[in-house]
């Protein structure tokens, strides 16, 4: 019994800890390597902090772009699609912003990245809780 009470604790405390780590996206957008985090995995309805961290080919931070976030939640029978866009801004060669969810469900995620000779960006769904 508590050989069971001890195994039982352990898996608790690892999925607790997988848990606690944001949701994270990694892709690569025209020559930038992006990669997202948000600070709740599951995301929630309501404010989720979003870091995106940007690099060039070299590993070298990003700092010289502006940066959205576009995420939507398509159309569904008696509702219409539901698109907002936040802005992202530059704190410590990262660039943060919020994304405020208003239900739960199926989103699309877009971030854009404009400068650097181009506009680039990188698209992910997620499921708000």
């Amino acid at each position: 019994m508590k050989r069971l009470t001890i195994v039982l604790l352990a898996l608790l405390v690892m999925t607790t800890q997988a848990y606690a780590k944001g949701y994270e996206v990694n892709k690569q957008a025209g020559p930038y390597s992006v990669k997202v985090m948000l600070d709740k995995n599951p995301p929630v309805v309501g404010d989720n902090t979003v870091t995106v961290a940007i690099k060039d080919a070299a590993g070298k931070a990003v700092t010289n772009v502006k940066v959205s976030l576009n995420y939507e939640m398509p159309a569904m029978p008696g509702m219409p699609a539901m698109r907002y866009t936040a802005p992202a801004t530059l704190r410590a060669q990262v660039y943060s912003g919020k994304m405020n969810f208003s239900m739960p469900g199926a989103w699309n995620v877009k971030v854009n990245i404009m400068g650097g000779g181009g506009t680039y960006s990188i698209k992910f769904n997620t499921d708000v809780q």
